[in-house]
């Protein structure tokens, strides 16, 4: 009986550890771009860098990136919304959207499920649609977007 107290109280101890220590990195704390907010700051670079449990920056990011207006152009895309779709084309279930902040970025804290991979699609404040026409299974956008393939553009 004394060795299971002890053992309860060691487990205890190391879960209000674990807890904590995940609160001081942030990935508690609830975040989501909205068309208005400009709090985000490096477009272009991966978010997630910064934006996880070993990271820097608050909040532990599960989908984020960065949208320019064009693909030639830096300037944020700013009135556009990023969607995750379970099947290619915009079909299937909406699984998560993102509205792109001021500064070109959109992000979620919420958990999404990827299983075997989600088709993610941008549209423009226009209403124009462009579909990536692969599924993912990450959701570091800014991983491949800029430095492998070509940005994420919406017009």
């Amino acid at each position: 009986m004394k060795r299971n107290l002890v053992v309860v109280g060691i487990l205890l101890v190391f879960g209000v550890f674990v807890v904590e220590s995940c609160n001081e990195n942030g990935c508690s704390k609830a975040l989501v771009s909205n068309y208005n907010s400009h709090e985000s700051e490096k477009m272009k670079d991966n978010c997630m860098d910064c934006h996880s449990p070993n990271g820097t920056a608050g909040g532990c990011f599960r989908v984020a990136g960065s949208a320019a207006d064009s693909i030639q152009g830096d300037s944020a895309s700013h009135n556009s919304v990023v969607k995750l779709y379970t099947q290619p084309l915009g079909a299937g279930e909406l699984v998560v959207s993102m509205q792109v902040d001021r500064s070109g970025n959109f992000y979620t804290t919420s958990p999404v499920s990827f299983g075997s991979g989600l088709y993610p699609a941008i549209v423009s404040g226009q209403g124009k649609v462009r579909y990536m026409p692969n599924p993912t299974t990450v959701g570091s956008c800014n991983s491949c977007h800029g430095p492998i393939n070509p940005k994420i553009w919406a017009d």
